[in-house]
């Protein structure tokens, strides 16, 4: 009971008929790690998706010069690896646990006999992909402004995420410098003085492991103001 009420709470199995949960269950397979441990692997063949049913895990991307940027984090319930799946190619980045995680496997062959059988499903799909289509946007355009802008995308959608998955105070955000660095692509001192402009406006406190929002939803209107100004 424990791995069908998994798929129910899935995004991927939401609102699906029970024969669809029935058949993925029986092809499933649970997966366990422990934190830092490799779920995912940038550029390995993509056999598989995994629905996190318990944990955090953490999306980064070698690109162009070996620099690793983090893509962000993923909380249960959460899909990873669907994108390789799908395109049957290479995993596109690594994705690696940053506390004991759970996941349920599912195969590809098996993936495309539900999605074939169960229209849902793939309803389903396409709306997270089209979320996740989204998000990339948003991100662009913020990353696009400035450091100020970007740090505040990047804080507010942790903190949306971790709201959404029912965490224990979820404005308290898991971030060292060196993480937040290596989510923008920013210097040490660049991010040191944008964030020390945020705690003076009273948005936001932080230390070297961990940033507290003081005030979400101002910090939402630091990244409208500077979309506003910049369309001056």
């Amino acid at each position: 009971m424990a791995r069908l009420d998994d798929l129910k709470n899935s995004p991927l199995f939401h609102d699906v008929p029970d024969e669809a949960l029935q058949e993925a269950l029986r092809v499933i397979t649970e997966r366990r790690y422990l934190p830092g441990q490799v779920i995912l692997e940038q550029d390995a063949e993509g056999e598989a998706l995994h629905l996190i049913t318990s944990g955090v895990v953490r999306v980064s991307r070698i690109s162009l010069g070996s620099r690793e940027r983090v893509m962000g984090d993923v909380y249960s319930p959460g899909v990873i690896g669907e994108t390789a799946v799908l395109g049957g190619g290479e995993r596109s980045a690594t994705v690696r646990a940053q506390t004991d995680v759970t996941t349920l496997m599912l195969y590809r062959t098996h993936f495309q006999q539900i999605l074939r059988r169960h229209p849902q499903v793939l309803w389903n799909l396409s709306a997270m992909l089209v979320r996740r289509v989204t998000f990339l946007n948003d991100e662009l355009i913020a990353f696009g402004l400035n450091t100020e802008a970007a740090l505040s995308h990047v804080f507010l959608s942790l903190y949306r995420q971790r709201l959404a998955a029912g965490v224990v105070n979820p404005e308290v955000l898991p971030l060292s410098t060196q993480d937040i660095m290596a989510r923008i692509s920013s210097s040490r001192e660049t991010v040191s003085r944008v964030m020390r402009k945020l705690d003076a406006a009273r948005l936001l406190t932080y230390t070297s492991a961990q940033v507290t929002l003081i005030d979400p939803a101002a910090l939402e209107h630091v990244t409208l103001d500077e979309a506003d100004s910049s369309a001056d």
